[in-house]
């Protein structure tokens, strides 16, 4: 009955109260299962392609290089012995000539079927019914695509597909259709499967072995297998691969869920202010309830379950648009990760029993929480004050006026403490690279500046009385008085919104900052004139690739004064994944312009590098591994293990994840491997950049496939993909701040509710419904300003700790501090106005008013 009473029944008869918070749970909870299902879907499709690949193999010899398959002859003595192995050649390159990236397996058609699952739709027969039907399959020219594939590209049984794989280029026959099972759904279908003989014959990789799949059924064979691995492979699980993707991911998906805590915290001020609205609305219900034998414990149970049925309705709701959410930041996410970490195209959105547990434990748990404090208010008021109605409004004013008048020592000590500790916080490294303390820094300086809420909307309403009454008579002077005046409902909207307002400036500070930093060295770093690709764009520089004849061909053009060819390719550090590049170092002492840290001049770093057979490293990999000039690191190569001096370390913005940087000719001996990814072109004086190159691609083109184009498209693209990267962040702001709008008409609904009195007797008094309207929403500016102020001002803190200790421990990157100000102002002046017009929303309810019974009870 009590339940019926006071929170089934509210419930259904204030329709447009239960949707908004049910809407405002709903976001919170909707961004973080969206991030959640994103991700999972971004790593998914990583994860089922590298198991799909490595079908039912236990264990894999595994390199960063190919290494000779004579390791199959000393594998032979354990296949008695219950182990069975599988050469393989795993390659990434690209068709031509729509330039789409394609994986090559190269493995032994015959013996295969131990450890992948082949069901062939269709095969080029002789026309006769026999073995031979399938012996097509080991021409020197066969490939075999999946049946997906070969439909999206028009391809049939006899067609010929171009594929360039690591800068050779062969043109193949499809001979071969793949129904969509097993390797066949790796990397979307985007696979094409042929046998190893033919692999290594068309590539350039006679003897040769990217992995050897094993499945082996006694563990205690491990170490036996280990002896003959050689030392440049290495042995290890198949799931080892995705480990290092998910960690290499950490810090971004960290980053995201810390932006979709932001809406649910502010969404619970929001459940706050709606659960103190419901009690404020039925307090003469819980007062006839007491003095009919209504136990406290029960009232503040019944108010604690509506709060509980807000979370977890809000919950659900939030989980079906979380769903739909996932869909626009997949495709953000993606790019971001195609860009920066793996090619990886996300699959199907699937939404776990696990991701589903955690959406609802978010919400309800959080508006439990929020809606503890307003339930243990109204179990403990006296029946007597409940029924008159007056301790809503005269208790907490007496307290709220003592406030005002005397700011409260507490509450200053209570900030000083907490940005004392954020401070010593800001100061501690990462843990297991994420930057935990600097996480809770930011927490304890949004405590800090919410200790201060109170007084800071005391003091601005007694800066803004005066003005107020000059603008707007009595009713300006009325509105900016009755906000300190209801200050433990006001404090907490202006908390609320600041924020929301404060974690938007400091995104804003962070990001412009960061864009101008990459803007600033992008600029400096593209300095050439040209840049040769084997593909437009960069998303795909790693499947890309010219073979080392180009260069003979570019030494023979005239116009040309240098040119430096780059490679890169991941390899294993530390049991990390990072980046190790190459180029022509002489020449880039010479024309480029390297952003040194140490030494200041990059010729020194490059030239001592050439000399030393030394590395150079990014800043990212220096913070990373705490390696610095005149130290070494040690490198798996085709040689084993080899140490290689660090001379130089420089800024570099493209990857998270580390830069090893070593001269081309010593990549090529220590990776056998002189493929070139891209070429950089300086040209002589006097040569149109344009003419220049018209005359490489009309030369070079149909030779290479190659696309010229200039440093000013280079930085467009880099700028294109940084502003991709930033859009979802932008975005969960934007969501907290309308949560932050949502709580601001709540809180001033409940200061309706609680001022009929005072209210009405205005009205009685003379002033209209018109003065009453605009006095409510001066009352919404005044917290509107506060609000914006006090989030500036804490935009500004949040944001050191982003750019100075969050950004610098997760991806290891200085970055310039740079206000954008036409950004900064934009979106202040937006949640500004959106707090102004929240005033006209509740200001319907002071029409609804009964004066006759308001003035009665007064």
């Amino acid at each position: 009955m009590i339940l019926r009473a006071l929170v089934l029944r509210p419930i259904l008869r204030e329709p447009l109260r239960t949707t908004l918070t049910i809407l405002g749970i709903a976001v919170g909870v909707a961004v973080v299962v969206a991030i959640a299902l994103s991700n999972q879907s971004a790593l998914r499709a990583f994860s089922e392609s590298v198991d799909a690949v490595a079908g039912r193999a236990n264990y894999q010899i595994v390199s960063d290089v190919a290494f000779s398959e004579d390791v199959l002859r000393a594998l032979q003595p354990f296949w008695p012995r219950g182990v069975r192995f599988a050469p393989v050649i795993d390659a990434e390159g690209i068709v031509e000539p729509s330039l789409q990236p394609i994986r090559l397996l190269g493995v032994d058609l015959l013996s295969d079927l131990h450890f992948r699952d082949y069901r062939y739709a269709s095969v080029v027969t002789s026309g006769k019914e026999s073995a031979a039907t399938y012996l097509s399959l080991f021409g020197n020219d066969s490939v075999v695509v999946p049946a997906t594939f070969a439909h999206d590209h028009g391809l049939h049984l006899g067609s010929p597909l171009i594929l360039n794989i690591h800068g050779v280029r062969r043109t193949m026959i499809v001979r071969g259709l793949l129904e969509a099972r097993g390797p066949a759904t790796a990397f979307n279908g985007a696979i094409v499967i042929a046998d190893i003989a033919v692999v290594q014959a068309a590539f350039g990789l006679e003897g040769k072995l990217t992995r050897i799949d094993l499945i082996v059924n006694d563990e205690s064979l491990i170490p036996s297998i280990q002896r003959i691995v050689p030392p440049s492979a290495r042995l290890e699980r198949p799931s080892r691969r995705n480990e290092r993707v998910e960690k290499m991911l950490r810090a971004f998906r960290v980053n995201l869920f810390a932006l979709a805590g932001v809406a649910l915290l502010v969404g619970m001020f929001l459940v706050y202010n709606t659960v103190l609205i419901s009690i404020l609305r039925r307090g003469k219900d819980v007062g006839v309830l007491k003095t009919l034998g209504t136990s406290a414990t029960q009232v503040f149970a019944a108010f604690l379950i509506e709060g509980l049925v807000f979370g977890a309705v809000g919950s659900v709701a939030g989980i079906a648009l979380g769903r739909g959410l996932a869909w626009v930041i997949l495709r953000l996410i993606g790019r971001t990760i195609n860009a920066l970490y793996i090619n990886s195209t996300p699959e199907a959105i699937e939404l776990t029993p696990g991701i589903v547990a955690a959406g609802i434990a978010v919400g309800t748990i959080l508006s439990l929480l929020s809606a503890i404090q307003p339930s243990i208010e109204a179990a403990q008021l006296r029946p007597s004050l409940l029924l008159s109605g007056t301790v809503w409004r005269r208790q907490p004013r007496r307290q709220d006026q003592t406030q005002a008048s005397s700011p409260h020592r507490t509450q200053i000590l209570v900030a000083i403490v907490c940005f004392v500790i954020a401070v010593l916080l800001s100061r501690l490294p990462a843990w297991n690279g994420i930057a935990v303390a600097g996480y809770v820094a930011v927490l304890f300086v949004v405590a800090g500046f919410s200790a201060l809420a109170a007084l800071i909307v005391t003091g601005a309403s007694r800066l803004l009385r005066a003005p107020y009454r000059a603008a707007f008579g009595i009713v300006g002077e009325l509105a900016s008085a009755s906000i300190p005046a209801s200050l433990r409902r006001t404090s907490i909207a202006s908390a609320a919104l600041s924020l929301a307002i404060g974690m938007m400036v400091a995104v804003a500070l962070m990001v412009g900052s960061f864009r101008e930093t990459v803007r600033v060295w992008v600029d400096q770093t593209v300095s050439s004139d040209l840049w040769l690709r084997p593909a437009k764009g960069l998303s795909n520089a790693d499947s890309a690739l010219f073979p080392n004849a180009i260069s003979a061909d570019l030494a023979r053009i005239p116009f040309i004064a240098a040119f430096d060819r780059a490679r890169g390719r991941g390899v294993l550090y530390d049991d990390d994944r990072v980046l190790l590049a190459s180029g022509d170092f002489a020449v880039a002492a010479r024309f480029g312009d390297l952003p040194m840290i140490a030494p200041s001049k990059q010729s020194e770093a490059l030239l001592n590098a050439i000399a030393r057979n030394g590395v150079v490293v990014s800043e990212s990999f220096s913070l990373k591994y705490n390696k610095g000039v005149g130290d070494d690191i040690a490198l798996t190569t085709i040689h084993g293990r080899r140490s290689f001096p660090i001379t130089g370390v420089y800024r570099d913005y493209s990857n998270d994840r580390g830069v090893v940087a070593m001269d081309r000719s010593l990549f090529i001996r220590s990776f056998d491997d002189d493929a070139i990814s891209t070429v950089v072109i300086y040209l002589k004086p006097g040569i149109d950049r344009d003419t220049a190159r018209r005359s490489l691609e009309a030369t070079l083109g149909p030779k290479y496939h190659a696309f010229a184009v200039t440093n000013g498209e280079i930085r467009g693209e880099v700028m294109k993909i940084f502003d991709q990267t930033f859009l979802i962040t932008y975005a969960l702001l934007a969501v907290a701040i309308v949560v932050a709008v949502l709580g601001v008409i709540n809180t001033l609904a409940a200061l309706i509710l609680e001022r009929k009195r005072e209210l009405a007797l205005l009205r009685v008094l003379g002033m209209t419904v018109a003065q009453v309207r605009r006095m409510l929403v001066l009352e919404s500016s005044v917290l509107g300003l506060t609000s914006t102020a006090a989030g500036l001002a804490m935009g500004y803190v949040l944001s050191w700790i982003l750019i100075y200790v969050i950004n610098k421990q997760s991806f290891g990157w200085t970055i310039a501090f740079h206000t954008p100000v036409r950004l900064i102002v934009t979106s202040l002046a937006v949640t500004f106005v959106a707090s102004l017009v929240a005033g006209l929303v509740p200001s319907r309810l002071a029409r609804r008013i009964d004066l006759a019974m308001a003035m009665k009870a007064e």
